[in-house]
C-alpha cells in the first residue's frame, strides 16, 4: 500500500529588525556651540583651561564658517587671556551619526592680566588646527571632541600645546 507522508515545519517568527535611525540633512543657517578646553602642554607652565563660544553659518553638510571668543586661564601664575578668532570646520562624513572633521581657528590672543593685575606683552597670534569627531544626538543637537595643536608665546611660555576640547552644538 502506498501512503502519503506530510511533514510540517514550524518556524519561529523572526524578530523585526530595529529600524536604523536616520537624520535629516543638516540645514543651512545659524549654528552655535560652546566648548571647554584644556592643554596639558609640552613645556613648563603651559597648562590652561578655557571656555569658549563659537557662532557662525552652516553652509551645507560639509562646511561651517564662524567666529569665536572666550577666556583662557593659565593655571600657573593665574594669567588670563581672551582669544578672538575666525573658525572654519569641514565635515568628512556629513550624513552619518559620527562625523569626523577638521577645523582651523585663526585670530589673536589678547592678554588681560596675571595674578598681580598686570598685563604682559601685547596681542599674540592665535592659531589652532584640530581634528575631531562630532556625534549627532538628534537633528538639532550634537556634541564633539577634538584634539589640536596650539603654539603659545604668552606669559614667558614659548612652547606648543596639545589641546583637548569638548563641545556642544545647537
Amino acid at each position: 500500500a502506498q501512503g502519503i507522508t506530510t511533514i510540517t515545519t514550524i518556524e519561529e517568527p523572526k524578530k523585526p529588525k530595529k529600524p536604523k535611525k536616520t537624520f535629516a540633512p543638516i540645514e543651512r543657517g545659524f549654528e552655535q556651540s560652546v566648548e571647554v578646553e584644556t592643554a596639558p602642554g609640552l613645556g613648563y607652565g603651559n597648562l590652561f583651561v578655557s571656555a569658549e563660544y563659537i557662532a557662525g553659518y552652516r553652509f551645507n553638510n560639509y562646511l561651517f564658517l564662524g567666529g569665536g571668543t572666550g577666556l583662557e586661564w593659565y593655571m600657573s601664575g593665574g594669567a588670563l587671556a581672551m582669544p578672538i578668532y575666525a573658525n572654519a570646520r569641514i565635515y568628512l562624513l556629513p550624513k552619518s551619526r559620527w562625523q569626523p572633521f577638521i577645523s582651523l581657528s585663526l585670530g589673536v590672543l589678547a592678554p588681560i592680566a596675571d595674578s598681580d593685575g598686570e598685563c604682559y606683552d601685547g596681542p599674540q597670534l592665535h592659531i589652532n588646527p584640530t581634528v575631531g569627531v562630532n556625534y549627532r544626538i538628534n537633528n538639532k543637537y550634537s556634541c564633539y571632541l577634538n584634539l589640536g595643536y596650539m603654539p603659545r608665546w604668552l606669559y614667558y611660555y614659548n612652547a606648543p600645546c596639545l589641546t583637548i576640547r569638548l563641545g556642544f552644538t545647537f
